[in-house]
């Protein structure tokens, strides 16, 4: 799945972090030979799904931010189809079988979805 430059700048700070910690932890860096997980804990291990429900919690309550891990999805979607990408490439991009469940579960009408509708219309409407 194709990604941005932006991603790929992070994730290159993350592995040169890693390759930074396993020199600092030497035989103590727990190395998984069959994954090369992007989301470790400093000593290499490997970070569950609790440990990533554990920081967003301590993130939204720093950022006083109501939301979860999960959500984060269904804002990728929303922002996604918000800004013109059409809904089968969302559904492929987040791996769902039918476009429906992309539209019907993930994609949220935000206000400038409902704007740009009134637009679309009030241009319309202009011609009549």
């Amino acid at each position: 799945m194709p990604f941005g430059n932006t991603l790929a700048e992070m994730l290159k700070r993350i592995k040169k972090a890693q390759i930074e910690n396993r020199l600092k932890y030497g035989e103590f860096y727990q190395k998984d030979p069959e994954h090369d997980y992007v989301c470790k804990k400093e000593n290499g291990e490997h970070c569950t799904q609790s440990v990533i429900k554990y920081n967003t919690r301590k993130i939204s309550e720093k950022l006083n931010l109501s939301f979860n891990y999960h959500s984060l999805r269904h804002t990728h979607a929303t922002t996604l189809i918000e800004n013109g990408t059409p809904v089968k490439t969302v559904q492929k991009r987040l791996g769902h079988s039918r476009a429906a469940v992309t539209e019907d579960r993930y994609v949220h009408l935000t206000e400038k979805m409902a704007r740009d509708a009134a637009n679309i219309f009030d241009s319309f409407a202009q011609d009549i």
